[in-house]
């Protein structure tokens, strides 16, 4: 029988995004049943693929790493205890195998020899029946040997990933992700994007409390949190605590919508300030251990600093998935207190409040059509936070980043979008810039419409535009103009309008 792999492995092991071998399905190109794909068949579309290289998986997320700048290092090998586990488990799946193998020959060799009886004891047409009979087992065997060498069965990629990645699915959405190196299951829905209730992180509160519906876990982090005997038998874990030994089924919910996420208050620290551009600051803010940030990308929160309490309303620059290292871009501006603040006062270590998350400028649900990035001066930041959220859920089929800078400001991540550029096949970076004055419509226009022709499909496509509010107008314009329908469209002023 042929091996088949989850949509979700094959992707991973044929380095292509999900939505892209989920497209190739839907377009006929690669057969499916039941949610999983044969490996011949996937070896026949990306014949790159290598089922018997073990740094597959972690080559794949070292480019992730390098374009959105986290240190996997500390997560390259599971916890030894859950290690040992998985492998104990594999060898005895293969013992098992070993021993229907065993048996099956034990049963081919019955058969041989009651066909060489037969050839020998009956008629012709007996003889011939003897003949096509082994005809027919001696093709599929072959078949079988040749499958195998070609897709590495000796070192079976579905069992080598569910040793090293174990995949997890989310019921009743139906969300898939793996849980790779030392993560438990909450970090590792974390990282792909999903976002799921958990409070503390560190096993004190019991938020992130879920059923195991099926598979096996262990606990890999202490917990104060207590879980009854009751509730454990019912198969009830804490996610931040344990981490899977097999694959997992798990009923929780995943926030896909801002009103699914409560406000939050988190006395911070700045962590750190850049200075990318002499008038642009990267404010990056850590939240306390015990308390981190639930939110959505795209998302923005409100900051107070200084003795007077300052604020402004800035959006979020980073992934969720990164819930405790909160980034913010700041516009140096002499008629805005805090940022005047934040250009001569603020020093590292100083306190921070943070009040968050606001704003719908997230995206629902799961992506279903390419997505272009519409982003002018520090509107990157929400842009930013988007594109990081996009890449964890490896759900994308396409993006274009469309980036207008506009007087002082530039390009201030510029290396950092042609970084996603080089990682991703399927993103698109294009870097434009204004030497005008920045509330200059017609500039705008004629640069921002230059930009647009050059998408292949608008139409077929959903739009995320950030920047000042007689930016998104423009943009707004310039869609309409092409066709390009208001629901596929969504607009963040930035900053925030309060």
């Amino acid at each position: 029988m042929e091996q088949r792999l989850s949509v979700l492995r094959a992707a991973k092991l044929a380095g292509v995004t999900r939505a892209e071998l989920q497209f190739r399905i839907k377009q006929g190109d690669l057969p499916s049943f039941d949610g999983t794909v044969g490996v011949g068949d996937l070896l026949n579309l990306y014949p790159a693929t290598r089922m018997s290289d073990d740094r597959t998986l972690e080559k794949l997320e070292k480019i992730k790493a390098a374009a959105l700048g986290k240190d996997i290092a500390n997560r390259s090998l599971p916890d030894p205890r859950v290690l040992a586990e998985r492998l104990a488990r594999l060898g005895h799946q293969l013992t098992r195998l070993r021993q229907q193998n065993e048996q099956y020959a034990v049963v081919l060799e019955s058969l041989e020899n009651r066909l060489r009886e037969l050839e020998q004891e009956g008629d012709a047409s007996t003889r011939a029946a003897v003949l096509e009979i082994k005809r027919t087992v001696q093709s599929a065997l072959h078949q079988e040997r040749v499958e195998s060498y070609a897709s590495g069965a000796r070192t079976d990629g579905g069992s080598w990933m569910t040793v090293m990645a174990p995949q997890v699915r989310l019921v009743p959405d139906d969300h898939e992700f793996l849980v790779e190196g030392a993560d438990t299951v909450l970090e590792a829905a974390l990282r792909a994007g999903l976002s799921i209730a958990y409070g503390c992180s560190n096993g004190n509160c019991g938020e992130c409390k879920a059923r195991v519906v099926s598979g096996e876990v262990r606990e890999v982090r202490p917990h104060d949190f207590v879980i009854s005997e009751t509730e454990r038998t019912q198969g009830y874990a804490l996610l931040c605590s344990v981490a899977p030994v097999t694959d997992l089924v798990i009923e929780v919910g995943v926030a896909s919508s801002p009103d699914q996420i409560a406000l939050q208050s988190i006395d911070a620290l700045v962590r750190e300030i850049q200075r990318p551009k002499p008038h642009v600051m990267l404010l990056r803010v850590q939240t306390p251990r015990t308390r981190r940030l639930r939110f959505l990308g795209g998302q923005y929160a409100r900051l107070r600093v200084g003795d007077e309490a300052v604020e402004a309303l800035l959006p979020l620059a980073n992934c969720p998935c990164d819930d405790r290292n909160l980034v913010f871009h700041v516009a140096e501006d002499r008629e805005d207190p805090f940022a005047r603040y934040c250009f001569e006062h603020l020093r590292k270590g100083d306190p921070v409040a943070v009040e968050a998350p606001f704003g719908d400028f997230v995206i629902p649900g799961d992506v279903k059509r390419p997505l272009v990035f519409l982003a002018c001066d520090t509107g990157f930041a929400a842009v930013k936070s988007l594109i990081e959220h996009v890449i964890a859920l490896d759900e994308a089929y396409g993006i274009d980043l469309i980036w207008v800078a506009t007087g002082a400001i530039g390009h201030y991540q510029d290396n950092l979008c042609r970084s996603w550029e080089d990682a991703l096949d399927s993103l698109r970076y294009r870097p434009l810039r204004v030497n005008s004055v920045s509330g200059d419509p017609e500039t705008w226009s004629a640069t921002l419409a230059g930009a647009l022709t050059r998408l292949e499909n608008p139409g077929a496509c959903d739009f995320y535009i950030a920047g000042p509010q007689p930016f998104i107008a423009v943009a707004q314009d310039l869609l309409k103009r092409i066709n390009v329908s208001a629901e596929q469209c969504r607009s963040q002023t930035v900053p925030p309008e309060r």
